[in-house]
């Protein structure tokens, strides 16, 4: 039988017959490859709608709210003058550096100039050898004296001077009438031309006589001017070396403490070398710092300065309290704020331990807010609170007027007696169920 056209050629490459494929083992194999798979998937699919539409229904049970337990602050608006906690450090109200005011080697030394000692005012600090300056007032007191001497030896010399120009004149006044007489006689021939001249001589001898006195005089009242002036000077070197030799000693300007000291007898000093600084112990004041905000609302009132300050020092288990009140405000603003200073009141106790330097806590009135509530830190939430109503949360905003050592004092839509959250929640919202803590 002759191969159809398309059909594979009945014989291998070698020649032999090709053998024909078993028909059952082709039907075998795609039962196992197909059929097989095709079958075991529809039944699984089968198998899961049938289980799923047959599972039992477990009842769900919702778990109910549960409350957060809260504390709370009851809403009291009314009007609230606040008390501000401030912060700042004693001050000496005045303090000067004492410096030697001559040179020279010191000889005494005060024991209570040392380092914190405290001095009283007029207290003699220390002491300069005094020799040199002492010479110096001598020799101004003999330059004086002489001086004074020279001045009453010329007084006498004008005195005698203006007694003898007194004679000169009237012998000047004789001559002159004598010489008057002699020409009147000479012109009725009683008196001879000879006897006129050796008058009208005489009368010239004698005017020149006065008039050099007059000029002697003269001169004698322009030593004196020399003398007056030599006198002044005389005087203000002796003042003035008066006043060195009081230099000295050294005293103490007012009641002070004692820091850096650098006096010791034996040492040599120059002018103007510093022996130590004293700070005042009779006027002690607070510095500390207004921000803008607390400053303005201050000064809005306009009575800001001689407002009372109390001013509080602690330090272990002592507690100093002592009262003060603001004299000043500094003319300069630094880093945003105002140095405040108050004066501390003179008391029994206090001053006595307080010391320049020492921190302090200082509590002042603010000015007062009306409707305000005076709140805990812990009840605000960035610019509101919660309020409670019927055990949930709401919040309500509101304004921040200012912050006091009692809390936070703030103005918003709260009405009187409503309960304000006071503890922190992590994720407070409005709507969450809360039970307030007995």
């Amino acid at each position: 039988m002759d191969a159809r056209i398309g059909d594979e050629p009945p014989y291998l490459a070698d020649g032999r017959v090709k053998p024909r494929p078993n028909r059952v083992m082709r039907a075998v194999r795609i039962f196992f490859l197909v059929i097989l798979p095709l079958a075991l998937l529809g039944g699984a699919v089968v198998g899961f709608g049938y289980l799923r539409a047959t599972r039992p229904v477990v009842p769900v049970e919702r778990q109910s709210e549960r409350p957060r337990m809260v504390q709370v602050v009851t809403a009291e608006p009314q009007a609230v003058q606040p008390m501000l906690l401030l912060y700042g450090q004693i001050v000496a109200g005045r303090s000067v550096d004492l410096r030697a005011l001559v040179a020279g080697e010191i000889v005494s030394a005060s024991p209570n100039l040392v380092e914190g000692g405290r001095v009283a005012q007029g207290e003699e600090l220390l002491r300069i050898d005094p020799f040199a300056y002492e010479g110096a007032l001598i020799r101004a007191r003999a330059d004086l004296t002489e001086t004074r001497a020279r001045i009453a030896e010329l007084e006498a010399r004008v005195r005698q001077e203006e007694n003898a120009i007194e004679r000169a004149r009237e012998q000047f006044e004789i001559g002159e009438r004598e010489v008057e007489r002699l020409d009147q006689l000479s012109q009725t021939g009683a008196s001879t031309v000879r006897a006129v001249d050796e008058a009208r001589l005489r009368f010239s001898q004698t005017q020149a006589s006065l008039e050099s006195r007059e000029n002697q005089l003269a001169i004698f009242e322009a030593q004196r001017q020399q003398f007056a002036a030599a006198l002044e000077r005389q005087e203000f070197a002796l003042r003035q070396a008066e006043r060195t030799l009081s230099d000295t000693t050294l005293r103490a300007p007012f009641d002070a403490f004692v820091s850096n000291p650098a006096a010791e007898p034996g040492k040599l000093v120059s002018a103007n070398d510093r022996i130590a600084t004293l700070a005042a112990s009779d006027r002690l004041e607070a510095r500390f710092a207004l921000s803008d905000a607390q400053y303005g609302q201050l000064a809005e009132r306009g009575d800001l300065m001689d407002r009372p300050v109390i001013v509080t020092w602690r330090a272990g288990r002592t507690t100093v309290e002592r009262e003060a009140r603001l004299t000043r405000i500094a003319p300069q603003v630094s880093d945003a704020s105002f140095a405040a200073f108050a004066v501390l009141d003179d008391g029994d106790t206090g001053l006595d331990v307080l010391r320049p330097g020492a921190f302090v806590e200082v509590r002042m009135a603010d000015r007062v807010y009306e409707n305000a509530i005076t709140l805990p830190p812990a009840a605000l939430y960035e610019n509101a609170v919660f309020v409670i109503e019927d055990a949930r949360l709401v919040r309500v905003p509101i304004e921040i007027l200012t912050h006091s050592e009692a809390g936070v004092v703030v103005q918003g839509d709260i009405a009187a007696g409503a309960q304000i959250l006071s503890s922190r929640l992590t994720a407070a919202s409005t709507g969450q169920l809360v039970e307030i803590r007995p």
